[in-house]
């Protein structure tokens, strides 16, 4: 789903996972990837992580 909804910030996350290696999970390699963009989402991206958010 987030393929879909934000491309770019997928793609990004996943080459930070492969780079970062196996100790960082998809859901924060997400929201640092969607942080390093809109950094005004700060608080949408703490929420994300702590698992409040709706993670889609």
């Amino acid at each position: 789903m987030r393929w879909v909804l934000a491309p770019r910030t997928t793609w990004r996350a996943r080459r930070r996972a492969i780079a970062f290696g196996p100790g960082i999970d998809a859901r924060t390699a997400w929201t640092m990837a969607r942080l390093e963009r809109h950094p005004e989402e700060r608080a949408y991206g703490m929420r994300h992580l702590d698992g409040e958010g709706n993670a889609g």
